[in-house]
């Protein structure tokens, strides 16, 4: 196993937690779990069960049991559609029926996105809280997901609206899971790679070129990624100053997608990846951004394969309508995340013309899209 590499997230009040990043980390077991814990109940769905003893879900359940603690699993349905209410009420039945289960039990979420914001939801409001540990297993949760203490599920109206901030007390991130994944899924989480280059660095998107052959070569991606949203949380982690929206660079029409296409049609990063070019053209549209940085976004974006056309079945009028509903909407009216440059994003509230003329640019652009 190569170095472990860790960041340090602290707040001012004095909490804090350990990202720790490595390939091969899971068979480590001196990576500490931020708390004193003698029992865990390990929460994963059924495709990384399925995985067998050499998959993530088998490696985190021996770390722990090397520790010397009593660790029981549960399962579930996976997928953006089992994303609800029903599937927490679900969790938590399982839950009690767990011998011994007490205010010192650990959860261990292992999984993609979709499974840490319910397992982090569930320890949110489960017993009045309960800490917890991040296990992700794909890419766009190793970068973003489970970094920040966002956890939540889908409401019938939208994407996210039930939830809680609650800060894990450690995530593991080991790189070598992402052997696991297909290609388009590697694709999409590289698409908050790419946001964290247009809203923070842009020389994270010298790494952004193409997918990287190794697990191996995913470190310095995500450690990099984890240094820039852990900067962003630690000034703003509520989500009140504007600060941390940045973070949420193309996800306004993004969600819209997702939930228009029943979450089906898209992985969160390839509609993030739309979001992003409406965001721009929205902004161009709006005499804000300048146009080079399109070109900039979409070179990156074409790179990883990314879709960045918005679909013809799925109107202007039903993305506006969705997106003012979405939780950065400010009396019914949606406000959109702004590049005004490189690394300086605004929040805009801006009239339905001017992001009807966005989308329309965004819809003419072809394969041009300047």
């Amino acid at each position: 196993m190569s170095n472990v590499s860790t960041v340090d997230i602290g707040f001012p009040d004095g909490r804090s937690y350990t990202i720790s990043i490595a390939d091969g980390l899971l068979d480590d077991s001196a990576i500490r779990t931020g708390v004193d814990a003698s029992h865990a109940v390990v929460i994963t769905e059924r495709t990384i069960l399925a995985l067998g003893s050499t998959g993530p879900l088998a490696r985190t359940v021996a770390n722990l049991e090397r520790r010397g603690m009593r660790v029981d699993t549960i399962t579930f349905a996976g997928g953006e559609e089992q994303k609800n209410m029903s599937t927490v009420m679900d969790i938590m039945q399982q839950l009690y029926a767990v011998r011994g289960l007490d205010r010192k039990t650990l959860l261990v979420a292992v999984g993609g996105g979709v499974v840490g914001d319910i397992v982090g939801f569930v320890a949110s409001i489960y017993l009045r809280g309960l800490a917890f540990v991040q296990v992700p297993t794909t890419l766009l949760a190793m970068v973003d997901s489970s970094v920040g203490g966002k956890t939540g599920v889908d409401f019938e109206q939208g994407k996210n609206l039930i939830g809680a901030f609650i800060q894990p007390c450690a995530v593991w991130v080991d790189t070598s899971v992402l052997t696991t994944l297909p290609p388009r899924e590697l694709a999409a989480g590289m698409a908050e790679v790419i946001k964290y280059g247009i809203i923070a660095d842009t020389e994270i998107l010298t790494l952004c070129q193409e997918l990287p052959p190794d697990t191996a070569d995913y470190l310095d991606i995500v450690s990099r990624s984890c240094e820039i949203k852990a900067a962003i949380v630690i000034e703003d982690e509520h989500e009140i100053t504007g600060v941390r929206a940045s973070l949420n660079f193309g996800h306004t029409v993004g969600h819209a997608l997702e939930g228009l296409t029943g979450y089906k049609r898209y992985k969160h990063g390839e509609a993030v990846a739309i979001g992003m070019v409406s965001a721009v053209h929205i902004g161009i549209a709006a005499g804000l951004t300048p146009p080079g940085l399109l070109d900039t976004l979409l070179k990156s974006l074409n790179g990883m394969g990314l879709p960045i056309d918005l679909p013809d079945d799925v109107s202007n009028e039903a993305i506006i309508e969705l997106t003012c509903r979405d939780k950065k909407a400010s009396a019914g009216v949606a406000r959109y995340i702004i590049a005004r440059d490189f690394g300086r994003m605004e929040l805009h509230q801006l009239p339905v013309n001017v992001i009807t003329a966005g989308l329309d640019r965004h819809r003419s652009a072809g394969s041009n899209h300047v």
